[in-house]
């Protein structure tokens, strides 16, 4: 079985590449877009953990259709200067 490996820059190309789809749509999105968008849950579900772990989005509950399902929001920087 193989796997495929990313290089650096690629992987910070994914992640770049999911917060503008986070920011562009209103800063709400699913994961199930996401994944729609870009077509592979792994880098899509790689980007948004370094994203949230870096605090540039943040994850939101919320009712979708006909679940609960968990949004992205971009996290205002600005905001949290003192």
């Amino acid at each position: 079985m193989t796997s495929i490996q990313l290089d650096k820059s690629s992987k910070y190309d994914w992640t770049e590449h999911v917060y503008s789809i986070v920011r562009n749509n209103s800063g709400r999105v699913t994961g199930k877009q996401l994944e729609r968008e870009i077509g592979s849950k792994y880098e899509v579900r790689y980007a948004i953990a370094r994203l949230t772990k870096e605090g540039r989005i943040r994850r939101i509950r919320g009712f979708g259709v006909d679940r609960v399902e968990f949004f992205y929001q971009v996290t205002d920087v600005h905001t949290l200067e003192p």
